[in-house]
């Protein structure tokens, strides 16, 4: 008797172990990693050495520095409106921005999952709100291209513009501050269309990162963009009255 309940229990033993073999085959095992979507593949990935406040808290430190080595060189100028000042050291916190930290990126993109650096830290910690940055997503790297290379040198060049008072200064603040608005635009678009897959659920990250940060590309950049077209449409409708009086 007792032979033949060993022999069931081993049996039952026998299936459960396939049930469990069968379970593992069909529940997939997820990547170790924080970035969403959690089927997302990252085979060269190493885990952030960086605390979250501590790389936020050194790009505020740099940013900051930026902003006072701007200021200072700026309000020297006493015959620039207050308005154009801030304008001066908005083109400059973006043009750095753009040119450096997504420069970094659109350089290095291949080896962003494995990039321990300062800079490659502070992107592995924005793409928990847009894990595209890890993935080298073609839309992103060529968009981050285009920004570094023109929205960067065209923010320096608007910020030259305000300083000497170039009579161009306003066509670049304005075609700059349209590239921004557009890229942004597009950015959203496309992450939209998929259903935001790749940001994490956390407040922080899709409402303070994703959305929150990058809105200010849409906020600043179109207050700029009217005060550009006003100025513009000005200075041509002046223009044309000047025409105007000549052919009375």
């Amino acid at each position: 008797m007792w032979p033949k309940i060993f022999a069931l229990f081993a049996e039952v033993n026998m299936e459960k172990s396939a049930e469990q073999v069968v379970q593992e085959k069909v529940e997939p095992v997820l990547p170790k990693h924080p970035y969403y979507p959690r089927n997302l593949e990252l085979p060269n990935f190493t885990e952030k050495t960086h605390s979250m406040e501590y790389s936020l808290g050194i790009f505020s430190v740099i940013a900051i520095t930026v902003v006072l080595i701007s200021t200072l060189i700026i309000y020297q100028k006493s015959n620039i409106s207050k308005a154009n000042k801030i304008a001066f050291v908005w083109f400059i916190i973006t043009g750095s921005i753009h040119m450096f930290l997504e420069g970094y990126f659109a350089y290095f993109h291949e080896t962003m999952q494995s990039d321990n650096s300062l800079l490659g830290q502070l992107w592995k910690e924005y793409s928990l709100s847009d894990s595209r940055y890890l993935s080298s997503d073609p839309f992103v790297v060529n968009m981050e291209r285009i920004t570094a290379i023109f929205g960067g040198t065209g923010a320096y060049l608007a910020a030259i513009g305000i300083h000497q008072e170039w009579p161009s200064r306003h066509v670049i603040q304005f075609a700059t501050s349209l590239g921004q608005i557009y890229g942004l635009v597009l950015y959203y678009w496309t992450s939209l269309f998929e259903g935001f897959p790749h940001s994490r659920p956390e407040a922080l990250y899709f409402w303070g990162y994703f959305l929150g940060i990058n809105f200010l590309w849409f906020l600043i950049p179109g207050v700029l963009l009217l005060q550009s077209w006003s100025y513009l449409t000005n200075a041509v409708r002046e223009n044309q009255k000047k025409k105007h009086k000549k052919t009375d």
